[in-house]
């Protein structure tokens, strides 16, 4: 089994002495609050927070930043056009031969940035701790175990069907496939997929075969146990705060 996120060394920090549950309990409602944001000096104020917590969480800046170098790309792509559409009745100035809209760019700014938040929240949740810790807090707090289950069953297997498709196109190359704007190519990569999702399927046929033998019966279990410091609940505190005076900016915005 091949598990191939490339996530840091993990180091000890104040993020990662809290408590999973609290941790979980913290930044995850502070995500979903930074989606709902629609002033740009929140989301900025909500971005600086997100980079001290980064920052606090000791994650590799190296690593971080290739990862919201990525996603900036890929909401640029969606976001590009706003400034270059605007809405009827919008203002629009001259820039180069092209008219831009103000407002549309603000609106490109505040996506942008919502987007970069959420993921330098969730990098932190993913890189502090192992994504099985984090799923056992989430049971914890009383989400239902077949969506760990299946979450878990996810991270686990995703990575052999990439690897299978990387074999099923080694295979096609090797036989002289090359992928083209025609009939042929279109009819190959359709038996591909479909071959991709037999082997699928008989894999988790006998994955469910072996869960069984080894007792599995749907319930989830863990021999972790959390405890509760005051650490937990100032960290709590601290993050839920802030998140909560930023959500207070921005409906008085």
């Amino acid at each position: 089994m091949t598990l191939a996120l490339n996530f840091p060394l993990r180091v000890e920090s104040p993020i990662s002495r809290m408590d999973a549950r609290w941790r979980l309990a913290s930044i995850l409602p502070a995500a979903m609050i930074v989606a709902c944001l629609r002033a740009w000096p929140a989301v900025l104020a909500a971005l600086a927070g997100a980079l001290v917590l980064a920052i606090l969480a000791r994650l590799s800046a190296r690593w971080c930043l290739a990862r919201l170098f990525g996603t900036a790309l890929f909401l640029l792509f969606f976001v590009i056009w706003l400034p270059l559409f605007p809405l009827r009745g919008e203002e629009t100035v001259n820039f180069f031969g092209l008219a831009l809209s103000p407002q549309g760019l603000e609106r490109a700014g505040v996506i942008l940035g919502k987007g970069l938040t959420i993921v330098t929240l969730i990098l932190v949740l993913l890189a502090v701790s192992p994504l099985p810790e984090t799923l056992k807090a989430a049971h914890a707090l009383y989400v239902p175990g077949l969506m760990i289950q299946l979450a878990l069953l996810t991270f686990r297997y995703i990575f052999l069907l990439a690897e299978e498709f990387v074999r099923l196109r080694t295979a096609l190359r090797v036989r002289g496939f090359r992928s083209r704007a025609n009939l042929l190519s279109y009819r190959t990569a359709a038996h591909a997929a479909g071959t991709l999702l037999v082997r699928g399927h008989e894999r988790a046929e006998r994955v469910g075969h072996a869960m069984r033998c080894r007792g599995f019966d749907g319930v989830f279990r863990s021999l972790g146990e959390f405890r509760t410091r005051a650490w937990d609940v100032i960290g709590f505190v601290l993050i839920a705060t802030t998140a909560l005076a930023i959500l207070a900016v921005d409906i008085m915005h």
